[in-house]
Parts: structure tokens; sequence; C-alpha cells
């Protein structure tokens, strides 16, 4: 009762601060109001003329070319999930009726990410860093506005509550919902590369520890495979949706004219990115900093660990899409993938604190010890996900 109450006063004071303080209608949101007035049978003319309204109350401009594309841009065009959950919110409070969903997403993903990360390490360990990923603003806003970060990030953290299950107990079940999971994932925001890389990353490190046995293949081979099939769905569904044009922003943001020069390229392009967003973050982030940094040290002292090679992945993920775009967004981009922040500062949290467990314990899902010892449990398993009540012993 007292973790509910801290999450929950922590949330109602961030999410409450960003909705005074912070305009929640940015610039993407003309694309998602304008399809949810359309889903919920406004015309296209219609929905254009209250977009051009909102954005005006909002104090955006509205060039031509935001009108021509409002309907036919490829990139957002596969973008349904939340335009299609929203429209029962629209068709009552009109476009601000967008915040509803995205409100909605992000007290689940709270709540998803305080379960998942207290049933794996406890409580400490899950209050101390869902409470310091609340008291990140722009996590908050990301969460909050009328976007579809919030969605993206819960489709990940289920994923990965998915994947778990599937390495606690096996079977198809858990795989259909990584499936179903990394549609949704492909339909609200292209960023289902982000958890596959993460599941690849873990698959392919655990084969070069030689960890037996490896329960990340079957995890990366099914959101893998699902996020390339979703890819060529939509390239057939929507005929704007088009990976050349995404090669040639490429090649325009590494200003080069072919695809190995924008290769060779990247790596300049992406330091400028991490520079740039850092500097920022330092400045008017500080939570999302502390964040980020103690991510990275769990990184390096756990490198052993499937959560430090999970966030590696994501990391090459994130890099993917934020340098395809190639304009900084101070962790936007990062926004599907914050499960996997989470879980690395929840095991160093953890790991400080000695009443969670004797230094070096290993308490993996997947039933094994992730250094290559056989793990025998001695009390019954009463859930699919880890708890700190469940002692084990490793041997050798």
């Amino acid at each position: 009762m007292l973790l509910a109450t801290v999450v929950v006063s922590t949330f109602i004071a961030t999410y409450s601060s960003v909705v005074r303080f912070r305009p929640l209608f940015a610039p993407d949101t003309s694309y998602y109001g304008a399809m949810a007035l359309w889903f919920g049978g406004e015309s296209q003319q219609g929905a254009v003329r209250q977009v051009i309204e909102r954005r005006l109350q909002s104090g955006w401009s509205t060039p031509p070319l935001l009108i021509e594309r409002l309907f036919g841009w490829g990139l957002v065009q596969p973008r349904v999930v939340l335009p299609a959950l929203s429209v029962p919110f629209v068709k009552i409070w009109g476009i601000d009726g967008l915040v509803v969903v995205p409100a909605l997403a992000l007290a689940a993903l709270i709540g998803v990410l305080t379960w998942m990360l207290a049933r794996r390490w406890g409580r400490l360990p899950a209050v101390a860093t869902v409470v310091l990923v609340m008291c990140s603003w722009r996590i908050m806003f990301y969460g909050g506005a009328m976007l579809t970060e919030s969605l993206s990030a819960l489709w990940g953290a289920l994923i990965l509550v998915a994947a778990w299950q599937y390495q606690r107990r096996g079977g198809w079940p858990p795989v259909a919902g990584m499936v179903l999971l990394t549609i949704l994932s492909g339909f609200t925001r292209q960023a289902s590369l982000i958890p596959a890389a993460a599941f690849l990353a873990a698959w392919l490190v655990a084969i070069l520890l030689r960890s037996r046995p490896n329960g990340w293949g079957v995890p990366a081979l099914a959101v893998t495979v699902t996020s390339l099939t979703v890819q060529l769905l939509q390239n057939r569904l929507f005929p704007t949706f088009s990976q050349l044009q995404q090669v040639n922003q490429f090649q325009a943001n590494t200003k080069t004219g072919s695809l190995g020069g924008a290769l060779g390229g990247a790596p300049k392009l992406a330091a400028h990115i991490l520079k740039h967003d850092l500097h920022t973050t330092a400045q008017s982030d500080p939570a999302l900093l502390i964040l980020i940094t103690l991510a990275t040290v769990s990184v390096v002292v756990f490198w052993r660990r499937s959560e430090s090679h999970l966030l590696l992945g994501a990391l090459a993920g994130i890099a993917v899409y934020n340098v395809a775009t190639g304009t900084p967004v101070a962790f936007r981009y990062a926004m599907p993938g914050l499960v996997f922040f989470a879980t690395s500062v929840a095991l160093l949290i953890a790991r400080t604190d000695l009443r969670h467990g004797r230094p070096g314990e290993d308490r993996s899902p997947a039933g094994y010890s992730e250094a290559g010892g056989r793990e025998i449990p001695v009390t019954e398993v009463r859930d699919w996900l880890p708890t700190p009540a469940d002692d084990k012993i490793l041997v050798p």
C-alpha cells in the first residue's frame, strides 16, 4: 500500500506539473488529430480546418506543405493506433481529446514498470527507479503530450514482460503476446526495431559468453521477424511509406550522395546528436541525466548481465532511428526503450541494497545462472516473474 501511495502521489505531482505548465499540443499532434477526426467520420476538409484552428491557438504556424501532407505523409500514415483509440474522446472534446489515451498509457506504463521491477528486484529498487523516471520532466512531457511516445514505451515494457514470461514458463502464449505487441508498436510508431535489437543483442552476447541455456533466441526471433514483416506490410498498405525515402533522408542528413557515403558519415552525425542531447539534458533535466548515468554505470559494472546487453541493443536501435532522422531530440526517440534503461538502473540500485540479497547472487528469470551455472530452486516458484523471496542456490 505504501509503495502504491509513493508512486501514485509522485505521478500526480509530476503529471499535473506538465499539464499545467507545458503545452500538450505538439507539431506532430496535427497528424494524429487529423486522422482521429477522419476516423470518427469527419471529412478531410473539416479535419484540416480544425487542425489549422488548433495550431493557431497553440501558436504554431501552418505552412502550405503541412496541409498537403496532412493525410499523405508516408512517415506518419502507418501510425494509426493512437488516432484509432482516440476517436471517442476526439468526438467529445475535439482535438484536445487526444490527451486522454497518452495519459492513460503513461499511467499504465508507470504501473507496469513498478510491478515488473518490484517482482524482479524488490520494492525499494522499483520505487527508486520509477520515481526517478517520473522526476524527468522530458519523460513525463513526452508521455503526457498528444503524441505516440507513451503508447510506444508501454508496448516496449510489455514486450519485455512477455519475454521474461517465456523464459520462465515457455509455451506459445508469451510468444503470441510478443508478436501482437510488436505489431501494435509498429502501427503506433516506427519503433519496433528497438526491442528487436535489444533481444538480438542479449541473444548474441549470451552465445559469446556461452550461457546455457540461452533464453533470448525465441524472443529475438519472434520480435525481429514480426518487426520486419510489419515494415514490409506498411510498404504495401501505404504507398507513400517507403524505405527508399528513409535512405534519401539519411543521405541528406549526412550531406552525402550515396548510401555508402551516408554510412561513412553516420558516426560523425551520431556524435553530434549525442553531444547536443547530453548538453541539453544536463542543462534542463537533471533527473534524466541521472537516469542515463546510472544506466551507463550499470552496463559497465554488470557487463555479463542480460539487462546490460538488452540496453546496449536498445541503444543501437535508438541510434539507427535518430541518425536516420538526423535531428537531436533529447531522449524522445529513446522513449520506446525506456524499460531497458529502467531495468538497468533497478539492477544497480538492487545490488547496492544489501538487504536484497547476497553479493553476486543471481536472480535471472530464465531459470539459469548467466555465469553458466545450473540454478536449483529451493522454494516453490510462486509466479513467472522472479521475486526476492525466491531463494536459489547456484551450482557451478
